[in-house]
This record gives C-alpha cells, structure tokens and sequence, in this order.
C-alpha cells in the first residue's frame, strides 16, 4: 500500500504543479459548458417541443386512459420552461461525463512522459508488481476525474439556478457522486488500456485528440444516439462509456421528464427516452441500472488485468 500511496500522491502533485495544464483542463470544461447551453441546446428543446406537439395532437384524436398518462396536470403555457429545465439537465449529465473523460486523459499524459523520460523504467526496477504500478496511475486519473465532474455538477447547477431553474436534490446529488466514481473508474481502465500503447508525448497527443473527438459522440452529446443509424446504437450499447452517458442523464432527468409531459400519454417519456439514448438496447432487452453496473465494473476490472499483463511483457520486453 505505500508504493501504491506514493504513486498516487506523486502523480498527483506531478500534474497539479503543471498549472498550464490545471488552467486548459478547467478552460476546457468551461468552452464546453457554454458551447452545449448556447448552440445545442435550442435543437434539443425543439425536439422535447415537438414531441409534446406530437402527443397533443395524438390525445385529440383518441380517449387514451388515466392509467396511460403521465401523472401530472398538463399546463401549454410551461412547455418552454419545462423544455429548457429538461434539456439543461441532459446537458448537465453529459458535459459531466464528457469533463470527466478529458480530466482522466490528462493525468494519463503523465504515462507517456514518463516513458518518453526514461522513469518508467525505475518503476520497472522497483520490487512492486504491475497491477500495483497499473492502479497507481489509474487511481490518480480517477481521483482527477471524479474531482472535475464534480466541479462540473457545481459550475452548472450555479448557470441553472442563476437562469432561473432550482438545485438537484441530496438524493440525487448522491445518486450523481456514486455514478461519477463508477464512470470514472470504468472509463480511465479503458484508457489506461489504450493509452499504455503510446511510448511518446506525440503517440499520446495523437490517441487523445482521436478520444476526445470520439468521446461527444459515444455519449450521445453532439448527436443523440435515437437518430444514429441503428446499427451504430446496438454497437454503442455495449460501450461502458455510451451505458454510464445514459445512466447518468436519467438519474439527473427523472424529475424534469415527468413535469415536461405531465398529462401526456408514457410513450412521450419512452420515445424521447430512445431518441437520446438513455434507453439503451442490449439485443432486444433495454439495459437496466443493474446490467449497467456490471457492464462498467466487469469492464474496468478486465482492462486493469489487461493493462497489467501489457505493462509487465513492455518491460520484458524493454529490457
């Protein structure tokens, strides 16, 4: 445990200390933040509008039953508000996963520097084993990467109450905490994975830009999933990364998605729920929060001994 500790507390001072790196990971966070608010958030309150126009227009036609209709009072005069809180919301959850990928790929640069160094190999000499080694670095990118989400669920709780909307509530702050950490482990064993293969700086800044470009759209972010070719959704289901997006937005939208179609049939909550791929198909069975918790951390765990087994044949290897 204290060559683990010392790893971990040495990396982390390591990438702290780089303030230029602190300051663009946090710009980062920011530039994101404002550009999903401000560009993609009208697109994304159209839809939730349309739908809710859509299942108007159904009720006027046909007597659907009370038992049909989401519990509620319908009330047209809301329906911009609404929106908007429900939109934000699916923003919030993705921009938190999103930040939280960018925070692991930065402290998992430390990998690559100190490979390119040379003082990688003094970890090799060292009697600590590889999985010891592996968890040092995946534990700091974790730690880094539940800390931005974090600040990221602060910053933009802070933009909604300022535009009017009200504080997620202590439950589902803890539902959000949980979830943060189990993305952030699942999520940085996958790119400790990949990013282990890189032997220099330049190998690195080349697999992070592909990440970090990839990253918007296995979330969901920049394209819902509903509308993506539907091949592309059964292959992003079995994607920790796509499953811990659509855990994470309907834990933060459970609440706004009932007040927007208060009064309107339940496929209103089901067709949007597939459209922004939260509901997630795994073959035909829509994935629940138990088959995504074992999705995640299954596959953390395998990518930790994979990474183990890699890093201990690269210094056979190096030798």
């Amino acid at each position: 445990m204290r060559a683990l500790n010392s790893i971990i507390k040495r990396n982390l001072l390591v990438y702290c200390k780089d303030k230029e790196n602190v300051f663009y990971t946090f710009l980062s966070m920011l530039i994101i933040i404002t550009l999903m608010l401000v560009f993609l958030g009208d697109m994304n309150i159209d839809m939730v509008k349309d739908i809710i126009r859509y299942m108007d227009n159904i009720m006027k036609d046909t007597v659907i039953p009370a038992e049909r209709l989401v519990p509620g009072v319908r009330n047209p005069a809301l329906d911009d508000a609404n929106a908007r809180t429900l939109v934000f919301s699916m923003i919030i959850a993705g921009i938190t996963i999103v930040n939280g990928i960018s925070a692991s790929m930065g402290m998992l640069s430390m990998m690559s520097w100190d490979e390119e160094s040379g003082k990688l190999a003094g970890y090799y000499a060292a009697p600590i084993s590889r999985f010891i080694l592996v968890s040092g670095y995946v534990i700091s990118a974790i730690s880094l990467s539940v800390i931005f989400s974090v600040i990221t669920v602060i910053v933009s709780e802070i933009i909604v109450v300022l535009t009017g909307g009200t504080l997620i509530s202590l439950t589902m702050a803890l539902k959000v905490l949980g979830l943060i950490v189990l993305n952030a482990f699942s999520t940085t064993a996958f790119l400790f994975f990949i990013t282990s293969m890189a032997r220099t700086r330049s190998a690195y800044s080349g697999i992070s830009t592909f990440v970090y470009t990839l990253s918007g759209f296995i979330t969901g972010m920049y394209v819902p999933i509903g509308i993506m070719p539907d091949i592309v959704g059964k292959i992003l289901a079995f994607i920790p990364m796509s499953q811990g997006s659509a855990w994470m937005r309907k834990v933060f939208t459970v609440d706004a998605l009932h007040t927007a179609f208060a009064g309107l049939p339940k496929e209103a909550i089901s067709e949007y729920s597939k459209m922004t791929g939260m509901d997630l198909k795994i073959g035909n069975t829509v994935s629940t929060p138990w088959m995504q918790f074992v999705l995640m951390f299954a596959s953390g765990v395998l990518f930790m001994i994979l990474s183990s087994i890699m890093m201990k044949k690269k210094n056979v290897r190096d030798r």
